[in-house]
């Protein structure tokens, strides 16, 4: 192809070296919180419908001076 050249392997490799790098530093906005210290944890089994138990944890906040969204997540 006329008019496009090549980029040479050392730009190439270093691009995808600050690449790597840059996904793997925290950004600005994530916070380091110590769960023990703030969450009281408890593990239930949860029947559901079909008959199977669901193993869960749940993280309930330990300051109860206000109250807070709840936040579910589930996995296969």
């Amino acid at each position: 192809m006329k008019g496009i050249k090549a980029l040479p392997i050392k730009f190439v490799l270093g691009f995808a070296w600050v690449a790597l790098i840059a996904i793997h530093l925290p950004s600005p906005a994530q916070q380091v919180v110590d769960v023990k210290a703030n969450y009281t944890k408890s593990e239930h089994m949860i029947p559901m419908r079909d008959g199977v138990n669901l193993f869960t944890a749940v993280y309930a906040p330990k300051d109860t001076a206000q109250t807070y969204p709840i936040l579910l997540c589930r996995t296969p």
